[in-house]
This record gives structure tokens, C-alpha cells and sequence, in this order.
């Protein structure tokens, strides 16, 4: 089997800004919604599509007892909702906005429906983002199938670094604020062991916390820590 390689596609904050969905969004204005917002709930069926124009919405897996696993994060210009276009099933993800706020466009089922079939652009959109969600998933299977811990936490905050930070003497200035709980919903892995891996990557220098933000300090350390892990990361 060849080396595995880590790639921008497996990451689970996914932005498809590159995609234009002018038919459906050209003619109408997007909605404010704030953090916290559900658009519908897990097994719920929408009478809606969605488009994210600013911000970013989380498809989330609930219990009955109130836990909660993130399976991905969607940012500008990702479609979601439109499972039910297509199989007639509810959605299989809780979609909750996460961001501070977020614009997001509403658009009727129907119109959807009939928008997608008639206009190949449209159809191609949702495969390109069908196709990069299937490489997502995949890759989050086999972290938690075949890596450790920390392995697994590395690789997510090594995202989060590229995806959501500015440099700053010569460091990586995350700018998105998160708490211990958010890396454990969407790793699987329990809060406390989230906050002890971190803990140790601040110890060992690779994080940094100041004013409530985290700093990655050493990239490349971060990286050996996931090829440690048995998971490759190419730049």
C-alpha cells in the first residue's frame, strides 16, 4: 500500500466558496441566524434547502441521553438540507450554527428540485461537494479505526491551523475561538482526554494559549506528532 498522505480534502471544516450557486441564490436575500440556531433537527425533515454564504453551520449526531458528535463543519458556499431531495428520507445530521452568526440563504424544496434538475451546474455543485464529504468521512473512519488519541486530536487542530489562522511572528494565531468540548465532539474522544493531549502539546511547546486563542507554535512538531500516529502529513 502506498504511504498515506494527508490532504486539504480530509479535513472536516469544509469551504466550497469556489462553487457558484447563482440559480437558486441570485434572486433573493440570505437570512441572519445566530450561534445556537437549529435548523432541524436529526431524523427531522426539512421543507427547506440551505446555502451558507458567511459563517459556518455543524451536522451533528445526537443521542437521547444529550451527547453529541460533530461530523463536520460547513462554511461558505456548502449546501445542506438536500438529502431529502433525493431519497425522500429525513436528514441524518442535526444542522446548528456555530459561528457567531451566519448568513445563510433559504430556499423552498421544490424550487430546489426543480432548479438542480433543470441546470447541470447546479447538479455538478452537489456532487463536488458530495464527493469531498465522501473523502472526509472516509478519512475520519480510518482516524478512528487505526490512530491514537492524540494522533487524532493533532490532526484536527493541524486543520484548524491551516484552514483558520493568520501568521504571527512566525507563529499560527488561531482565530477561531474553541473549547476543549468542541475538539471532543468532533474527534469522538472524551473532553478530558482532549484537554489532557492539549495540555501536553503546551507543555512540549508545539500550542500556546494567550488572551483565550490558541498559537501553534511548532508546526512541524504538530505534524511529526500525526505521522507518529501513523497517518502522513505532505505540505
Amino acid at each position: 500500500m502506498a504511504e498515506r498522505k494527508y490532504r486539504q480534502i480530509d479535513s472536516p471544516w469544509i469551504d466550497m466558496s469556489h462553487l457558484d450557486w447563482g440559480p437558486l441564490t441570485d434572486e433573493r436575500y440570505a437570512r441572519h441566524f445566530f450561534r445556537g440556531h437549529i435548523f432541524y433537527g436529526q431524523q427531522e425533515y426539512s421543507e427547506n434547502v440551505f446555502i451558507i454564504k458567511r459563517g459556518r453551520v455543524a451536522m451533528c449526531l445526537c443521542t437521547p441521553e444529550g451527547d453529541m458528535r460533530n461530523t463536520m463543519v460547513l462554511d461558505a458556499g456548502c449546501m445542506f438540507g438536500n438529502q431529502t431531495l433525493f431519497d425522500g428520507s429525513p436528514n441524518s445530521c442535526q444542522a446548528e450554527v456555530v459561528s457567531d452568526e451566519a448568513e445563510v440563504y433559504v430556499i423552498p424544496k421544490e424550487e430546489a428540485s426543480s432548479r438542480i434538475r433543470d441546470n447541470f451546474q447546479m447538479t455538478h455543485n452537489i456532487l463536488m461537494q458530495s464527493n469531498r464529504i465522501n473523502r472526509m468521512l472516509l478519512t475520519q473512519i480510518e482516524l478512528m479505526s487505526f490512530h491514537h488519541s492524540e494522533g487524532r486530536v493533532c490532526f484536527y487542530l493541524l486543520h484548524l491551523a491551516e484552514q483558520y489562522s493568520e501568521e504571527k511572528n512566525g507563529q499560527k494565531l488561531l482565530y477561531i475561538r474553541f473549547t476543549h468540548q468542541d475538539i471532543a465532539e468532533i474527534t469522538g474522544l472524551s473532553r478530558v482526554c482532549v484537554s489532557n493531549i492539549i495540555s501536553g502539546l503546551v507543555k512540549d511547546r508545539i500550542l500556546m494559549k494567550k488572551s483565550g486563542l490558541y498559537y501553534v507554535v511548532q508546526m512541524d512538531a504538530l505534524r511529526q506528532r500525526i505521522n507518529d500516529s501513523g497517518v502522513s502529513c505532505s505540505d
